[in-house]
């Protein structure tokens, strides 16, 4: 038993303010293999921005009769591209029913008690909660974003209809909705009171908040965790009791007009600095800019966590629903690699109750003098594993986009308890899921230190170079090498228009089965999913139908359950085109994005002393594009994957609004008519127009693929080739950067010693076109070549090294095997460096958990030998760093 007393919490983080001289020795240590820290990943960025400063700074300067302004144009442009690195920010989705322990298991893992309103009677967070990192002071702020007040109004009218509805389209759950927005805004006695007469309250109802009548954003700012949590509480929270001080009963609250909240912590870096937790409500709502903005945030997740209470939480319909129902949005039709399920306050336990068939000797318990604790403790955990089997157990994926879920049972309440605690910390399950959230934060760090360096190299590089006098040999050169490169870049482009010119036709083959299959199915299929499904009748599901067709065929009810027939009508569609969308968009080696990685125009070695600065450039150029290009990919994909759904909801949209104007007796049969009169009226043309708009969005990202290759590729190769321009002398940043860029590249870019010369500047001799292009033309990249010369430099690697590796993964086999939650990430990067075949990838991706997915990747592990081993191990510390660290510890 821990010793009562001990202060529990989390730490607060620290920043780092190390700079100068000092800061640079720790930055020319990267190129010396020294692993990256915070420090070093801050410091490198501000010697890239200080290098980058000077730049502009002269750029400032220049004036267009003695300078060439489109070349300054372009530097200005490829400068301000990179600040936006560092504010694109990983998104964790955390989802669940109110009463869940959402904002309490927030506040314990943010390691502050009062942030989040919690624990109030009847309460619950009702609005999107962005809980970010306060990077700027140390005040807890708040950012709240209104409705407009267009929106509101129409929603108010639609809140009293439904309050007038009697009979059969009577809804006590919507009513008692309806009633709790009117009486926040405008008090108990206004639940009889009629819109105009609701309409002349809002001088006074709004008078403290001028920013929603004038469409601007609120910003609340407390230097205490306390206070700023008591002043946010009216725009996030339902309802509030506060028993003892009724004067509080009349206090107005505002979160019915509140779209979203982002609350920026300080203290955070280490946890939140690029990573956004999201709070969504589990509840539906009526207002379809909060649903829109639900269903938006969804799609943006790269980690979705959803909490229920342990008590329920395999069999807690409401957790459930909301997984089932979001994770086609979370998976194909979003960003989403993993899900997290959270069992909540597992200190609320009877230990009687719990152990009416158990005995001490099943849970191990020892008698003692503080035997109750002991027993409520080993309940507690003994509960807990069962829980997680169970859930694990039931947890079925039907999309493969999304690789892992993981179970984390966890009390909020022990780990924040200062005295008197049963669980020790660890058993709280709190710092584990910190130690997540903080892997993810982390990750994404080196992620972005990468590509602002990657970015700031090849902006420093061609800074370096255009200083550099040029001869007049140097110019054949640049003018023979200018002509090959545009060459290589039609090739390759003609090699990716037809890549997509045959996904587009394979495409096309399984939509128009499917089109067939919903001809025949719709009717049925809708009228038993959404229409009149069965054991659902009367006024409750009356009211669901009209929900949906107010929201355009789309409703999210108070639990969390959605109803959507725009996803009815379209499931055969989406089944027939399953397969070929996971192998178009998820990573592989048949995806559009590998595609991409392995397009190249550049030479495969360069190193000669003026020229291969601004090749470096137009390395670093082709990476970033590729890399916007992959991020394009994603959010295309979302609109390629839903075009299916908004198609249908388009052509069913007359009758929505039809069926929504129904009303009195027996509106519900007219209102079913209608529906499935319009489907079997459309079906003969309503697939077809979805298959037409789902062709057309990938013929668009085709040309777009195609021509943001050409046109900035284009750009690049002539503004790296054919500009001089004095600049300052930016030699040591740009020394210190590069050095930062080979090492986190995985090898010098050049490597005189070892690679032969392309170019060689011949002593001021000028030579012939021909002989330049003997020189050149030789190495210019082949896929094919590239990827014998990838296999050459992995055999290059040092014996002991690799031997080593494979030490390393058959040492700790048993441990990688339970705690590897990262499998099918390892296993792309395996698959991309042909150390396993597709068909093992298969079978790996099919297991169900982490655990059985590892046990496979060991089979592949001991055919393929040490080599294979060491590439597992090289994949394990990029995806796994903070594992590694723990097992190679003593």
């Amino acid at each position: 038993m821990p010793t009562q007393g001990h202060k529990r919490g989390a730490d607060d983080s620290s920043t780092s303010n190390d700079q100068g001289r000092e800061g640079n020795k720790r930055l020319c240590a990267i190129a010396k293999g020294t692993a990256a820290t915070p420090t070093l990943e801050m410091d490198v960025i501000k010697v890239a921005k200080d290098g980058i400063g000077k730049v502009l700074s002269r750029l400032d300067k220049v004036s267009s009769p003695y300078a060439n302004m489109d070349f300054i144009g372009y530097l200005r442009n490829k400068i301000s591209a990179l600040e936006a690195i560092i504010d694109d920010k990983v998104v964790v989705g955390v989802f669940g029913r109110s009463g869940a322990g959402k904002s309490s298991l927030m506040n314990a893992i943010l390691g502050v008690k009062t942030l989040l309103p919690s624990g109030t009677v009847g309460a619950c967070t009702s609005v999107i909660i962005q809980v970010e990192a306060n990077m700027t002071d140390s005040n807890y702020v708040a950012e709240i974003d209104f409705i407009s007040k267009e929106e509101w109004e129409k929603e108010l009218e639609s809140l009293l209809k439904i309050k007038e509805m009697d009979g059969e389209e009577k809804d006590k759950r919507m009513v008692n909705m309806a009633n709790s927005k009117i009486q926040a805004l405008y008090g108990e006695d206004a639940v009889g009171k009629s819109f105009d007469e609701l309409k002349s309250l809002e001088s006074e109802t709004f008078s403290d908040i001028p920013e929603f009548l004038s469409s601007t954003r609120k910003i609340l700012s407390f230097d205490t965790a306390t206070k700023f949590s008591t002043e946010i509480a009216c725009y996030i929270r339902s309802k509030r009791k506060i028993h003892g001080n009724q004067s509080k009963s009349t206090q107005i609250h505002y979160w019915p007009l509140v779209k979203y909240v982002t609350i920026k912590i300080p203290n955070s870096k280490d946890l939140l600095e690029h990573i956004v937790l999201v709070d969504l409500p589990g509840t539906g709502d009526c207002n379809k800019a909060r649903d829109e903005m639900w269903e938006s945030v969804i799609t943006k997740c790269s980690s979705v966590w959803v909490v229920a209470d342990i008590d329920r939480a395999a069999a807690d319909s409401d957790a459930w629903n909301i997984l089932d129902n979001s994770i086609s949005n979370m998976g194909p039709g979003g960003q989403c690699q993993n899900i997290t399920f959270i069992c909540t306050k597992t200190d609320i336990i009877n230990p009687d109750n719990y152990m009416r068939e158990l005995d001490d000797e099943d849970l191990h318990i020892e008698d003692s003098s503080n035997y109750s604790e002991e027993q409520k403790r080993a309940c507690i955990l003994h509960r807990n594993q069962q829980a997680k089997m169970e859930i694990q157990e039931n947890y079925s994926n039907p999309y493969k986009a999304i690789d892992e879920m993981q179970v984390f049972t966890v009390s909020s309440q022990e780990f924040q308890e200062d005295n008197h605690y049963i669980l020790r910390q660890e058993e709280t399950e709190i710092p584990e899921l910190r130690a997540l959230l903080k892997s993810l934060n982390d990750r994404r760090s080196e992620n972005v230190m990468r590509d602002y360096v990657n970015g700031a190299y090849g902006i420093l590089s061609l800074v370096h170079v255009v200083n550099h006098e040029i001869t007049k040999s140097m110019e054949t050169e640049k003018e023979t090498l200018h002509k090959l490169l545009e060459q290589r870049l039609e090739d390759e482009l003609q090699n990716i228009d037809q890549f997509m010119s045959d996904i587009h036709m394979e495409f096309d083959k399984c939509l128009s089965a499917g089109v067939l299959e919903s001809e025949k199915t719709c009717v049925t299929r809708a009228k038993e999913e959404v229409i009149a499904p069965k054991r659902k009748g009367g006024g409750g599901y009356h009211q669901t139908l009209r929900a949906v067709c107010n929201g355009q065929g789309f409703c999210r009810s108070t639990n969390g359950k959605i109803t959507n027939m725009n996803a009815s009508l379209s499931n055969s569609l989406y089944d027939s085109i399953r397969n070929i969308f996971s192998k178009t968009f998820k990573k592989s080696q048949k995806s559009i994005s590998a595609k991409i990685a392995n397009f190249s125009i550049l030479l495969e070695s360069f190193d000669e002393e003026t020229m291969f600065p601004r090749l470096a450039f137009l390395k670093t150029e082709e990476h970033k594009l590729k890399a916007d290009l992959k991020n394009e990919i994603v959010q295309r994909k979302k609109k390629i994957y839903s075009s299916l759904t908004k198609s249908i909801m388009t052509t069913m949209h007359p009758s929505y609004i039809e069926a929504s104007d129904v009303h009195g007796k027996g509106s519900l049969k007219r209102m079913q008519d209608i529906l499935e009169s319009h489907i079997e009226s459309s079906k003969s043309t309503m697939f077809h127009d979805a298959k037409g708009k789902m062709l057309t969005l990938l013929a668009k990202l085709r040309e777009h693929i195609v021509q943001e290759l050409r046109s900035k590729l284009k750009e690049a190769v002539k503004q790296s080739l054919h500009n001089e321009l004095p600049l300052p002398d930016i030699s040591e940043h740009y020394e210190i950067v590069k050095s930062a860029h080979e090492e986190m590249m995985g090898k010098p870019i050049t490597n005189v010693e070892d690679e032969k010369c392309i170019l060689e500047h011949n002593s001021g001799k000028e030579m012939t076109s021909e002989q330049v292009t003997a020189k050149i033309k030789v190495p210019l990249r082949n896929n094919r070549n590239d990827e014998k010369t990838k296999k050459k430099k992995k055999q290059k690697k040092r014996a002991k090294d690799v031997l080593a590796d494979a030490v390393f993964v058959d040492k700790h086999m048993s441990a990688l095997i339970r705690r590897v939650t990262m499998v099918m990430a390892i296993a792309d990067d395996l698959l991309g460096e042909d150390m396993i075949q597709d068909e093992m990838y298969s079978i790996i991706d099919v297991a169900e958990t982490s655990e059985k997915k590892m046990r496979v990747m060991y089979k592949a592990l001991r055919s393929g030998g040490p080599l294979v081993k060491s590439a597992f191990y090289t994949a394990l510390q990029t995806n796994e760093p903070n594992l590694v660290k723990d097992l190679a510890s003593p």
